[in-house]
């Protein structure tokens, strides 16, 4: 459903088109029944045919009426235009983190205290989550509202996993979802993903938003797979000599490749974000020098195979398709110089 600025759906009078993903397009639009603004929510009608699509969808609403705190983004009600189903979400003004993170291009001290507070706020509200049973498993800066005053809010529960829920196949997301940025080695390998996979990418983002830079990088979203399952990520202090200890050991421990060697809880990483000097960095460190015990040149000795998916098939194809033609075009243009 394709919406026009002024377009009037129940006692939502559309503003303008706030984006389009590959589920929903997703308005801002003014309710003159509440006076305020809000996110009208459309799910492609094309896939609510399909019956994973749709229960995707429910699934969402379902955790959207659950989920209630002051730093997730609250759904306000399901609607239906005709015979169509929208949700009606809060309008947070303010910018993603993707594009916060942009606008800070250069290194400074302040780097550590927003790291911090993005931290504990994000995690606060993962946590709230968790206690409730549900797993966000999308964390990433896109899905993160950073207002004026600096409070974030968590968004986009689309893929979210509420605990006991059936599992659901759609398309590519049929083993995976995620983001490959921030994705954990486990949903990289077809896992799930549960609360720990929540931990490892906000460890992720706090990473990023230090070092101003992602541990792994790659040409294409299988090479950076790769190393996610595969790679134990530089030490922080490589990037910023000047990390706090107690912050840098908080964010590699959330970053373990196995999950089982994360924090706890959502609620115990926040905990060494707000109070540093109860962060045990003698014990995290040897932690972490025993667990790279056994490992190559920074690489895992056994390593751990990445499943083919539709996904992940596609993307390994096209890359041996274009080494091909790279391998081919040499050929020719070494005969044509001799």
């Amino acid at each position: 459903m394709e919406l026009e600025p002024g377009t009037q759906v129940g006692h939502y009078s559309v503003v303008r088109r706030l984006g389009q993903g590959g589920m929903s397009n997703v308005y801002m639009a003014r309710d003159s029944e509440n006076d305020r603004d809000v996110v009208l929510k459309f799910p492609h009608q094309d896939l609510m045919g399909d019956i994973s699509s749709h229960e995707r969808f429910r699934r969402e609403v379902k955790i959207g009426q659950l989920l209630k705190h002051p730093n997730i983004q609250e759904l306000h009600e399901l609607s239906y235009a005709g015979n169509n189903e929208f949700i009606v979400l809060e309008y947070v003004a303010g910018e993603p983190l993707r594009y916060v993170l942009r606008e800070r291009q250069q290194r400074t001290p302040e780097d550590f205290d927003f790291a911090v507070k993005l931290g504990v706020q994000i995690g606060s509200a993962l946590s709230y989550a968790h206690s409730n049973h549900v797993a966000h498993r999308d964390l990433k800066p896109e899905n993160i509202i950073v207002a004026p005053d600096g409070t974030a809010k968590v968004m986009d529960f689309g893929i979210a996993l509420l605990q006991g829920a059936r599992r659901v196949t759609w398309g590519p997301l049929s083993t995976q979802v995620g983001t490959p940025d921030y994705m954990a080695p486990e949903q990289i390998q077809g896992g799930r993903g549960d609360v720990r996979t929540d931990i490892y990418a906000l460890g992720m983002m706090l990473y990023e938003i230090i070092a101003h830079k992602l541990p792994y990088t790659g040409d294409n979203a299988l090479a950076v797979m790769n190393q996610h399952v595969n790679v134990k990520a530089p030490l922080l202090h490589k990037h910023r000599k000047e990390t706090p200890p107690a912050l840098e050991e908080t964010i590699m421990k959330a970053l373990r490749l196995r999950p089982q060697d994360r924090w706890p809880s959502m609620e115990a990483m926040v905990s060494a974000l707000q109070h540093p000097e109860s962060v045990d960095v003698d014990a995290l460190r040897a932690e972490r020098e025993a667990e790279r015990e056994g490992a190559v040149g920074g690489k895992v000795a056994r390593a751990i195979p990445i499943p083919i998916n539709p996904v992940t098939g596609m993307v390994a194809l096209s890359f041996v398709a274009i080494l091909i033609v790279v391998v081919v075009l040499f050929t020719f243009a070494g005969h044509g110089h001799r």
